[in-house]
């Protein structure tokens, strides 16, 4: 199971980095493709709002109950509703700058952000939480974490 969050990390990033490709272009002065960044905010929005944070979350509540590291823990899962509500946000300011109600400026601000903010909370999760999961979370836990979790194949 944690090999699944690490592929989906690893899917994510990709996709990030088509985004930042994108926002390159922005920064450039030329034109993005503003279809591909909106389909990539469905997907970053869409995925991890319902399949991988909810996964993640479960994993976190364990945690919470066995670690020392709550605040770390805490902090998380509410970057996970943060970051679900930024890329709507983003969606939408992204809608906005096409009809041209904001800046260019603004965009690429908030694009900044968004990369910066996203793989930060992937990074602490890898390098932090992730060997927290290895050695706190039991077999029991994880015929648990299966059993809650819909199949899924890679």
């Amino acid at each position: 199971m944690l090999a699944r969050l690490l592929v989906e990390h690893d899917h994510i990033l990709k996709t990030l980095n088509l985004l930042e490709m994108q926002f390159l272009e922005l920064c450039r002065g030329d034109t993005p493709d503003y279809s591909l960044m909106r389909s990539i905010l469905v997907y970053i929005q869409e995925y991890p709002e319902h399949v991988h944070h909810p996964l993640e979350d479960m994993i976190f509540s364990i945690l919470l109950e066995r670690v020392d590291e709550v605040k770390l823990i805490q902090d998380l899962i509410t970057e996970h509703r943060e970051l679900e509500i930024e890329t709507r946000k983003l969606r939408e300011s992204l809608n906005l700058l096409e009809s041209g109600i904001i800046s260019k400026e603004e965009i690429k601000k908030q694009l900044s952000a968004f990369l910066i903010r996203q793989r930060q909370h992937m990074y602490i999760e890898e390098e932090k939480v992730h060997p927290l999961i290895e050695s706190v979370l039991t077999e029991k836990d994880w015929d648990h974490v299966q059993s809650a979790v819909p199949l899924y194949k890679n």
